[in-house]
């Protein structure tokens, strides 16, 4: 359960602003439509960030948005996440699935990296959240955003 209507966490997850605040691993390039577009991976350890194509599987605003990468049928990386709510609170429900002939081995190595990946994600957008409830659902106004809850640009 988070802080805030489906709305407000809906332009959290979606807009590019709203999700470089808070988010750790992955950005999206154009995540208010279907279809394509392409995604950088900032990955600890790595110096420079990854980019691949990627694809806007879902996007029913305010209920659930999904997203993909990889190769089909050999390796793919689905993200969704799913609201339901009012006003007064939303249950974000957000899974990572990981498909294609490579994903068990890849899932052997990757699992519990993505789970603490995932935990983290899902703790700073609370936190972005609680910090976020009461301001203008207007977009970010990045003077007013501390700077715990910024990426540092690469």
């Amino acid at each position: 359960m988070l802080h805030g209507g489906p709305l407000r966490i809906w332009s959290a997850i979606t807009d590019p602003d709203h999700r470089r605040a808070w988010s750790p691993l992955v950005f999206l390039d154009n995540p208010c439509q279907l279809g394509e577009t392409e995604c950088t991976f900032a990955i600890q350890g790595i110096t420079r960030p990854i980019r691949t194509p990627a694809r806007v599987d879902q996007f029913d605003k305010p209920r659930a948005f999904a997203w993909s990468c990889g190769i089909p049928y050999l390796f793919t990386l689905e993200e969704r996440y799913e609201l339901a709510g009012d006003d007064g609170g939303t249950r974000l429900t957000h899974s990572c699935t990981l498909r294609g002939a490579l994903s068990l081995p890849f899932a052997a190595m990757m699992l519990r990296r993505l789970r603490s990946l995932m935990i983290e994600a899902d703790d700073r957008l609370a936190t972005y959240l609680r910090w976020r409830v009461g301001q203008p659902a207007r977009g970010i106004n990045r003077q007013r955003v501390p700077s715990r809850y910024r990426r540092k640009a690469r």
